[in-house]
């Protein structure tokens, strides 16, 4: 397919699916989620938007009064203030309509400034303010698991078999200075660890401490900013975008007997009988019609308990997981980010799940779960892997606008990766962005042009299109006779994330070439499938690169690290 033809196609596609709360309002249609108790308040939701409400945050929290906290004055280890935070929440969440304020003061007259909080959930209808001196120390460690991994968690449902039946609503977590952040201290009870037993290493493990600083699950109306992370390489994203679900399969199925196989599984029915199939394996209706794949296979309904209406500006993220960082959206709709500064790791990855033949928020179809109607503007990574990473999986994404990145001394700026999903699993398709621009200054800056040190923290995927000096230069490291990603340096992150040079502001993975979009079918049995078009003609790139004169790399630049073309992309 050629770039005009597709970008027309996906604009009118846009211009149609703008106004509706795209993908969960079909879903709603399709499956009437309005007598199920999860996403009843869809359709809602998309009228009022229609009917001119504001897409994103409002502030509907106004308290005369706000209750102040102060720090512990005799701090230590053992210190948790978590009780008196959760008993001030909820005073502030019962106060009237307008709900309530809660301050967490810096000490008056000097000394402690620090607070040690467990997971905190936060109720409806407040706003939780921090003084921009005040740092909150997680007190998840390595011992404990489950709730010390989460810090402030919105919507969140406590218990998987037993899941909240309204959405969290008008939460925002914010600093009292409109400029300077508060800190979250994500690193001093989160160490290192390769590997939870054994003498394990970065170069042959990856680190397993996981620390959620903020989840985001069903909630409407929220807002964080003003806050800057420290943390260690901990195996998450800082401000996380779930959905609220079951966490089990993602597609209805009886895996029994299937010794975890996927193509081997039988789909039920809505009657929990196994779905009829003619001599073809095809899957047919009670009249031996075909239906196809993505429409006889029943979803999970839970995975649709996606963040709507929210607003993430001004936040910081140092010391990130590679294959992590500042934010992530799994699944959401109508949200603005904006002002996102990442060092090492990922600015903002805009995907859902992981697109493994296991993958339950993937497993359940295109629409649960994913993700719509999301600005992304000013984002920074500093001697990281990419500012914005695009990844549609096996979903149907619309109306996502990228622009103003930056990348120091990091792999590149943005990223719109190729969907691949496992060809052998029937629930799956090959995903796509619908009306997906990417405007503004996008630029890569390195700091020493002449060093030849690698710098810039990655994930596989980037090494595919390293610079053919740097590449050239590359010996057997592993003494296997040949060179691979093995041969490379490994960062902290662990054995699956690696050190080398920056490449080009733009990998456009997800199109051939500048004038070739490539296969756009959804058919995950087509080899050449799972590319879609992106609108970068309002972007203006540059780069001071001098390894590399390329402004944007695409699909057909990737080669294997022995020089070899690429079958991976």
């Amino acid at each position: 397919m050629k770039i005009k033809e597709a970008l027309l196609a996906t604009s009118v596609l846009a211009f149609f699916c703008t106004p509706l709360f795209a993908g969960q309002d079909e879903v709603a249609s399709q499956y009437d989620l309005s007598g199920t108790g999860y996403g009843q308040d869809i359709n809602t939701f998309a009228h009022k938007y229609i009917q001119g409400a504001s897409p994103y945050f409002e502030n509907r929290v106004f308290d005369q009064q706000p209750e102040e906290l102060y720090p512990a004055r005799n701090y230590t280890s053992q210190t948790n203030d978590t009780q008196r935070l959760l008993a001030a929440l909820r005073r502030a969440s019962q106060e009237d309509s307008d709900g309530g304020v809660v301050i967490l003061r810096a000490a008056k007259n000097g000394g402690n400034n620090r607070y040690r909080l467990d997971r905190v959930d936060m109720p409806s209808n407040v706003r939780l303010e921090v003084d921009p001196d005040v740092t909150i120390e997680m007190i998840g460690n390595l011992k404990t698991s489950g709730s010390n991994q989460f810090l402030f968690s919105i919507g969140r449902s406590p218990n998987v078999n037993n899941l909240i039946r309204e959405r969290i609503r008008n939460v925002e977590i914010t600093s009292t200075h409109p400029t300077r952040r508060f800190t979250i201290d994500a690193k001093t009870n989160m160490p290192i660890s390769y590997g939870v037993h054994g003498d394990k290493t970065k170069d042959t493990a990856i680190n397993y401490t996981r620390a959620i600083p903020i989840g985001i699950y069903y909630a409407e109306n929220f807002a964080i900013s003003g806050i800057r992370i420290i943390d260690n390489h901990t195996e998450h994203v800082g401000i996380s975008l779930y959905p609220d679900c079951d966490y089990k399969d993602g597609a209805l199925a009886d895996r029994n007997g299937t010794n975890g196989n996927p193509q081997d599984d039988v789909w039920l029915g809505r009657d929990g009988q196994p779905l009829p199939m003619d001599s073809e394996g095809n899957y047919v209706d009670d009249k031996g019609r075909i239906i196809p794949d993505e429409e006889a296979i029943i979803r999970n309904l839970t995975y649709g308990r996606t963040p709507v209406k929210g607003t993430i500006e001004n936040i910081v993220l140092q010391n990130s997981h590679t294959g992590y960082g500042a934010v992530q959206i799994f699944g959401g709709d109508w949200i603005y980010i904006n002002n996102i500064k990442a060092v090492k790791g990922v600015g903002v990855r805009i995907e859902a799940g992981n697109g493994s033949a296991t993958d339950n928020i993937n497993r359940a179809g295109p629409y649960l779960s994913s993700i719509n109607n999301v600005e992304v503007h000013n984002v920074t990574v500093t001697k990281g892997f990419t500012g914005v990473w695009l990844k549609a999986h096996g979903k149907i994404n619309r109306n996502i606008t990228v622009s103003n990145v930056t990348a120091i001394d990091s792999g590149t700026a943005v990223i719109t990766d190729k969907s691949r999903m496992n060809p052998h699993s029937r629930d799956f398709i090959n995903g796509r962005f619908e009306n997906l621009t990417i405007k503004g200054n996008i630029k890569l800056i390195r700091t020493n042009k002449n060093a030849g040190k690698a710098v810039a923290e990655v994930g596989n995927m980037l090494t595919y299109f390293m610079s053919p000096a740097e590449r050239d230069n590359l010996t057997d490291r592993n003494g296997d006779g040949r060179i691979t990603q093995a041969d490379l340096p490994h960062n902290r992150s662990g054995r699956r994330w690696y050190l080398m040079q920056p490449t080009s502001p733009m990998v456009i993975a997800s199109q051939r070439n500048a004038n070739e979009i490539g296969d756009t079918s959804s058919d995950i049995k087509a080899e050449e499938a799972g590319y879609y078009p992106v609108d970068f003609s309002s972007a203006v790139v540059t780069s001071e690169n001098p390894l590399r004169p390329e402004l944007i790399l695409f699909n057909e630049d990737s080669r294997n690290l022995n020089g070899g073309n690429s079958n991976r992309l």
